[in-house]
């Protein structure tokens, strides 16, 4: 991307950087001789104080919320990277899209457009990342208007949706990315499949604190199928098939929620469902056995 390999990258919707992350991973494989974080765009404080301990910057570097930020006051990056939010998006929430005028909070993906038109040398790499319902008919017209304005500008684009399970992650995540490229001479190539027999046991902690297990050993058997009652309320039962349990995948249900795409239960033997930030009773669980509990 630069002759001497010093990548200056800037991030928005930045959390805790795991771009930053990974370009410290090739700088540790010697794919890059160093990065520079030029700038950070997060209004989470706790996301905020997590991002400068781990990446060991100062807060000075934030530039706060996407919508202040002058483009024509940002220094020059050869990356930006922006994973703009995605609950108006997702199907796991009300869908209300990102149209430019919806004021959505999937809509500040614009911002990142703007910014793009404002700013005096723009970058010669931006990637976006979003959930993989961004490609569906429902909201195909807004994405590709979106595409429209960063060709519009004179970038190149690359895009594919990547499945964490197709490179040695057991979790089944599925991600949209928009890579987009400013220099026509070159070109982008997503990295290829690797195939892995990694399952979720593999990267399970061999000692967990006891209050992180709903239920306890004790269960009600019947038709191979184990039903147990969460340890403090005798409302919620999840009722596991032992059958499925070893081959992995869904093994059974949560019957206490209301909501299908979370009332799964998660064999260990295979890969673990999306992990998502809400810590909630209507997330997907994982079942362990475990003679201990």
């Amino acid at each position: 991307m630069t002759d001497n390999k010093i990548i200056k990258i800037g991030t928005f919707f930045s959390g805790i950087g795991a771009p930053e992350k990974a370009l410290e991973r090739l700088k540790s494989e010697n794919y890059i001789d160093d990065y520079k974080v030029q700038f950070f765009s997060e209004i989470d404080k706790n996301a905020i104080k997590s991002y400068c301990a781990i990446h060991n910057v100062n807060e000075s570097l934030n530039l706060g919320s996407i919508t202040d930020v002058k483009g024509n006051n940002l220094p020059y990056c050869d990356l930006w990277v922006g994973g703009f939010p995605c609950q108006d998006i997702s199907c796991a929430g009300k869908m209300r899209g990102f149209n430019f005028e919806s004021s959505t909070r999937s809509s500040l993906g614009w911002e990142m457009i703007r910014l793009l038109r404002e700013v005096k040398n723009k970058p010669k790499c931006v990637i976006f990342e979003n959930v993989a319902m961004i490609t569906s008919k429902k909201f195909k017209d807004t994405l590709n208007l979106f595409k429209e304005d960063l060709m519009s500008l004179g970038y190149t684009l690359y895009d594919d949706l990547l499945c964490a399970t197709d490179y040695e992650i057991p979790q089944t995540r599925t991600r949209y990315f928009l890579v987009a490229i400013l220099d026509n001479n070159k070109e982008f190539r997503f990295p290829k499949k690797i195939e892995s027999d990694v399952i979720l046991e593999n990267l399970l902690e061999e000692s967990v604190n006891e209050k992180y297990y709903l239920t306890n050993s004790n269960y009600v058997e019947k038709d191979n199928k184990r039903i147990f009652k969460h340890k403090n309320r005798n409302d919620i039962e999840y009722e596991v098939d032992m059958d499925k349990y070893f081959t992995g995948g869904v093994c059974g249900i949560d019957k206490h929620t209301k909501f299908a795409i979370s009332s799964r239960l998660f064999s260990i033997y295979g890969n673990s469902p999306t992990l998502t930030a809400s810590n909630t009773a209507d997330n997907s669980k994982i079942v362990i056995e475990s003679e201990a509990k």
